[in-house]
This record gives structure tokens, sequence and C-alpha cells, in this order.
């Protein structure tokens, strides 16, 4: 039986309420380092949020800690997201080195750094598609409480995370993994204060007691162990330990079926904590995300194209706009069991400029995690540090593609890496007659190729 469907009336008299060099679609950790890095380069820069506030993942998801993207013991995202972490520090919500961080300092943050490189904030305001001329887009529409607005550029940026803009301006993309398209499961975040953190057991008593309030149906979870993390705070701990499969956050009823799921297993996790692990007799349920954290959607297919082989050799570019030393972690898309592989001691890849160049859209760039790589490559590139700096190389490359009338496909995305070297991204010039630019491009694609 299909789906019921119905039609609405062509709507004219939108008001165009921008008109901008680059506008960026969301405002997570991509999004705000693609509109600071377009914004640094002198671009008039636009950067609308469905949300209140900035963060994304870090701050409406939940997410913590920052996971580590470091090279001999040195941080590689040393441009905004460094910027983001100093100032995040300055106001009290982080102590460098240490990686746990206060999500609601992060959106301060975010917020006053966009602010201060002139980015233009449009919150309260969701995508709604885009208007095209042929394979560039002409706006975007948004809606907001006034209802919907268009916002035109030169040059846009997919921040969503999902890859939406781009999926709905037409351009190909993949999801999930090879063998039958499913994604990383969801994890709904949360903390709890009040606890007495020093008497919290050894992990391995915490591991039997979880697999025993299991195997007697108290906690219904796939995830194979409790993962919880120390805060900024000495009786709060944070826990990223939900697992939600089988759910998918570009479908409307299993993202809004996924969330009750979170929270279904975050009270049985709360109660079983209380009950039975030393320490958190009097815990109390502090905080949760705004909305369930999200690993994996739509991966786009791009210029470039990273798979498992080129993470396994370490690949090098001499457009590679970001290095990455995280290691291959798949969550079990059909429930428990987490894959960790890693780089070579001493080893990282990078990540051409390609892989952030959408086919079939002559005037869009996407960053963040949804970019043209393998579902192996993605489990490592999409935590938020190098989503970061992905997104700073696409604002950067936005700038010079708004100043110069460029389409992102004709810009050497050599250039585009000298300037994230010149701006304090940590990169390394490659030697003159560096093998050509661009990712392994697969032969026998078995991923399911869709177009919106």
């Amino acid at each position: 039986m299909s789906q019921p469907t119905v039609s609405r009336p062509a709507q004219s008299g939108i008001p165009v309420l921008h008109d901008m060099d680059v506008i960026v679609m969301g405002g997570g950790p991509g999004g705000v380092g693609a509109a600071i890095g377009a914004a640094r380069n002198g671009a008039k820069t636009l950067l609308i949020e469905r949300y209140g506030f900035l963060g994304g993942m870090a701050t409406a998801g939940h997410v913590n800690p920052w996971m580590p993207n470091h090279h001999d013991g040195k941080p590689l995202d040393t441009g905004v997201f460094q910027d983001w972490c100093r100032r995040i520090e300055e106001l009290g919500g982080m102590k460098l080195p240490a990686r746990h961080f206060c999500p609601e300092t992060a959106k301060l943050a975010a917020e006053q750094l966009c602010l201060e490189a002139s980015v233009q904030l449009l919150y309260h305001a969701a995508l709604d598609g885009p208007l095209m001329d042929g394979q560039r887009i002409d706006c975007v529409l948004a809606l907001g409480k006034s209802g919907l607005s268009a916002h035109r550029a030169k040059v846009f940026v997919d921040a969503t995370g999902d890859a939406d803009l781009a999926a709905r301006a037409g351009c190909p993309f993949e999801f999930g993994r090879e063998q039958d398209g499913a994604v990383q499961p969801m994890t709904s975040n949360f903390d709890l204060a009040n606890v007495d953190v020093a008497r919290i057991p050894d992990r391995k008593i915490i591991q039997e007691k979880y697999e025993k309030a299991k195997a007697e149906g108290r906690i219904r979870c796939p995830r194979e162990n409790v993962l919880y993390f120390k805060t900024v705070e000495d009786d709060r701990i944070h826990f990223n330990t939900t697992r939600i499969v089988g759910a998918n956050g570009t479908d409307t009823l299993s993202f809004s079926a996924a969330e009750v799921e979170g929270r279904r297993q975050i009270a049985q996790f709360i109660a079983f904590l209380r009950a039975e692990i030393a320490g958190f007799e009097n815990a109390r349920l502090h905080s949760m995300g705004a909305q369930i954290g999200v690993r994996e959607t739509r991966r786009i297919r791009g210029h470039a194209y990273l798979t498992r082989a080129d993470y396994e050799r370490a690949a090098k570019y001499p457009d590679g706009i970001c290095r990455v030393t995280y290691p291959i972690d798949i969550h079990n898309p059909a429930g428990t069991g987490t894959e960790i592989t890693h780089l070579p001691k001493g080893e990282w890849y990078e990540i051409p400029y390609g892989c952030l160049v959408p086919q079939r859209c002559e005037n869009l760039l996407v960053g963040g995690r949804p970019i043209s790589v393998d579902h192996a490559v993605h489990s490592s590139m999409r935590v938020m540090p190098p989503a970061c700096t992905i997104g700073q190389a696409c604002g950067a490359a936005a700038a010079l593609c708004a100043r110069d009338g460029l389409a992102p496909a004709k810009l050497d995305g050599r250039i585009v890496k000298r300037l994230l070297i010149e701006q304090g991204v940590a990169l390394i010039e490659a030697p003159d007659g560096a093998a050509p630019a661009g990712g392994t491009e697969r032969k026998d694609r078995r991923a399911e190729v869709l177009s919106a």
C-alpha cells in the first residue's frame, strides 16, 4: 500500500533576506569551522542554524569529550578548532590539555568567535531546500517562525552533518556500509551529577554487573560495555553508552523513534547505576542532549574518494587539507561490538580537497562528517576535531571561489592547503613532484549510490 500524499500550491513572494558571498548551512563543528574560515578570508558570510545556538554534536548532541586527533602528542586540528578550545578554556569551561569540556560554554565560545570574525548568524531556521539554476544553487529556503525565507550566495557550504543540502540539490551520495546500507548506531548522551567519584569501582566490576543486569533483562541495550568519562565538574560523570541500532537520521519517523528509545535506555542505566554501582547511590540526572547523537547517515560522492585501503596505506596528498590519526571506530550497525583499527605507529592519513567537492553541483562544498569517503574511513574522520578542520578548509575554499568567480571543482586544492598552513593548521606542504591529488576511485562500488 503506497503512502498517502498531499500537494501544496506553488509559493511566490518569499522574501530574500540575505545576499552573501558564502552561506554555511548548519552550525556544528564543521559549520563553525566553515563560517569562521570563510569570514577570516574576506567573504561576507552567513551561518544558518536550526537551533538557537552553535556547536552541533558538541552541544545539542551532548557529545563529550573531544576525541584525540594527535601526532607525536601534538594536536593536528590547530586552526579554528584550537581557537574554539582556547576560548572555552578562557570562559572557564575547559582545562587544556584535558579533552572534556562544558557544552554550555562551548556554545558561548563558538558564537563569540563567529561574531568576532564578522559572521552573520541566523538562528531557528531549518533548511527547506535549495532553489536551483541548472546545477547551481541560486538560494536556499529556510523555514523559521515567520515562514519561508530565501538566502542567496555565490558559494554554499553544506555543514548539516547529513548532507541534507547536497542531497536536495541532486548530488549523488552513499548511505551506510557497503554490504547492506546499515549505518552506525546512534547514542543518547547524558550526565549524572552528585556522584562520589572517589568511590566508583574498577571498570571490570561495573562490566560484570552490567552484563548480569542485561542477562536478567533489567537493561536492554546492545552496547557491549559501559562507556563513561570525567567532566569539568568533580561530581559529574558523562555517559556515552546507550546504543540505538537500525535508526535512520534522515527519516522523520525513525529519527523520532530513536529519541524515545535512547531516553528509555537512559532511564534504565540511571536505575542500574544508583542501585548497584558504588558512588552513584545519590546520583541525579544532570543533563541530556537536546537531540540524539548521530554518527552516520549520508556520505556524498565527490571529486575524490577515500577507502579503507587508503587508510591502511596512510595515504598522503599534495592537496591534503586535513591530517587524521584517529582510528577506524565502527560501532556495530547490527548491535553489539565495536571495531577499532589503528594506523601504524607514527602515521597519519590525509583527506584530499576533492573529498569536499560534491558531484553535480557547481557552487557547493560539504564540510564535517558526510564527505566523500567509504564507511570505514568515515568512522575515523567523523569525530569533531577533524570535522571542524574540514569545515575550515571548506570555508577557505568557498571564500576563494566567491572572490575569483570559480566553481569549487575548478579550484586547485593545493592553494587551499597552503592557505590553511599560513593560518595555522598543522599540515605539511607536499614536495615538488608529488603524486597527483585525489583519493582512490573504487571500481567495484558495492554500496548503493543514491540521488535525491
